[in-house]
């Protein structure tokens, strides 16, 4: 099988797994969403920044490493384990002894005693480090995609049955730490890899020299994904800040689904590819395919927010509506940069990456921390006028390691732009007279969800026809066997 379909297929087993993984996950959190308080949810949430902080410090770039090193070696392998293992074990009591006091004297209690518990999945998350890439770079993306979904479904059944049995918020920490644990015992079963009792420093060194520049790029891209939520907690208080959590989620999810789906198979095929490839045609193409596909799902997330918020989450996060489509349109100039970082870390250009990421991290930071006193509905629609502003910058960073035609990639994108947003205004029309006629909101739902992708298609085909075939085609190639397209 050639590596473009290897992996195409990996992208898709990945998102099909974590399709399944963020239905369990929602479920979840909209049961939750309807037992708990809103300052509950903004106490966990608040805990949980933490949590996944120590995570990336821990764990950036060491898939990547492990993806990207020619052969496979045991001893390397077992160093670079026990190497994470001990830095995961050092942050965790950090957690525990520094953050747990800070969280009682700023935040409540309750917040100390939930992230102390939580502490021990820094530790369970750095032992997958290893056989996670183990299992990208043999491209057994499916197994290890089915054993994350599984430990996912246990997690979901335990939290529930500690909800029932009157734990509240609690419930939802046993789940994540059993989620961990399962996922930690099926992926090693799954890598056969067996650690040896074995550490060298010159494998330290080798792994810290790639990892550092990630490290950055990872904790930007963070705190990039968090401003906002940062912000609001800081300055409107934890109701607020469980209100712009929910409203994140649905975007978040669909996240998980596509963009990072198939952003986890960029590394090993740009750093795989022919030599005298052109790499900037190629990322053209991805970009150009990723949105046909994730495009028509934001915007239309966008167009559905109202009824979609209160059927999930209930009457007390409707205010999340508003926020959620802001959000939406986050991707539209989202959707052009997002695998930018990842193509740098291919070519093994690192350090390019971390700029690339501290310019965009910056400039959102700078915007939420100046617009969030005015209210979240004006701090989300400054953060995506920036990212419009700040496009040419990236590109022109980008441009200068890796060749990309902006005028090929814009003409390669501006129909898939038209017609996602000639849906939400076909979409948003439509809802306005439906509501009158259609009480249930779950049909109303439904409705507006076939009107939106029917209508997409329909755009699509009528006004870009051979564009839309185009990448159909193209589509199909990756996925499927077929003829080689006419030149």
């Amino acid at each position: 099988m050639s590596l473009k379909k290897q992996s195409a297929k990996g992208s898709l087993w990945i998102s099909l797994t974590r399709t399944g993984m963020n239905i369990v996950d929602f479920a979840v959190f909209a049961y939750l969403a309807r037992i708990l308080s809103l300052e509950d949810f903004g106490l966990v949430a608040f805990c949980m920044l933490f949590i996944e902080f120590a995570n990336i410090a821990v764990n950036a770039g060491v898939n990547q490493n492990i993806v990207q090193r020619k052969t496979w070696d045991e001893g390397y392998a077992s160093s670079t384990l026990i190497y994470v293992a001990g830095l995961a074990v050092c942050l965790a009591l950090i957690l525990v002894l520094i953050g747990a006091p800070i969280a009682h004297y700023s935040y409540s209690t309750s917040a100390a005693y939930v992230l102390m518990s939580l502490a021990p999945i820094t530790v369970l998350i750095s032992l997958q480090a290893v056989v996670n890439g183990k299992l990208i770079r043999d491209f057994k993306n499916k197994q290890m995609g089915i054993a994350k979904f599984i430990a996912s479904v246990i997690a979901g059944i335990i939290i529930i049955i500690c909800a029932e049995s009157g734990l509240g918020l609690w419930s939802l920490v046993i789940g994540k730490l059993v989620n961990a644990l399962f996922e930690v015992i099926f992926l090693f079963y799954l890598a056969r890899f067996k650690p040896k009792l074995y550490y060298n420093k010159a494998d330290t060194a080798e792994l810290v020299q790639f990892c550092m520049p990630l490290l950055g790029s990872a904790l930007l891209t963070m705190a990039h994904q968090r401003v906002a939520s940062l912000c609001t907690g800081l300055v409107l208080g934890p109701a607020s800040f469980a209100l712009l959590n929910a409203a994140k989620k649905g975007e978040q999810m669909v996240s998980q689904v596509t963009m990072s789906s198939i952003n986890s198979m960029v590394v090993p095929s740009f750093s795989r590819a022919k030599e005298g490839a052109n790499i900037g045609d190629l990322y053209i193409k991805l970009v150009a395919v990723t949105s046909t596909l994730v495009l028509p799902i934001f915007i239309g997330l966008a167009a559905i927010a109202d009824p979609f918020v209160t059927i999930a989450f209930g009457d007390k996060f409707s205010d999340s509506a508003v926020f959620m489509s802001i959000s939406a349109f986050a991707m539209l100039p989202g959707l052009m940069t997002w695998f930018l970082p990842t193509l740098l870390i291919s070519q093994a250009k690192t350090k390019e990456a971390f700029n690339l990421t501290l310019l965009t991290v910056c400039s959102n930071v700078l915007v939420a921390a100046c617009t969030i006193w005015f209210g979240i509905t004006v701090m989300l629609s400054a953060l995506v006028l920036v990212n419009f502003i700040i496009l040419p910058i990236r590109f022109k960073i980008v441009t200068k390691y890796v060749p990309i035609d902006f005028k090929k990639l814009f003409i390669a994108l501006y129909p898939q732009y038209i017609s996602a947003l000639l849906m939400f205004v076909f979409v948003s029309i439509c809802k306005s007279y439906l509501n009158g006629l259609i009480n249930n909101e779950i049909l109303l739902l439904f409705a507006l969800v076939l009107l939106g992708g029917s209508s997409y298609v329909l755009f699509s085909v009528l006004l870009f026809y051979k564009h839309t075939m185009r990448q159909l085609h193209e589509i199909k190639t990756m996925f499927f066997k077929g003829k080689k397209p006419n030149k």
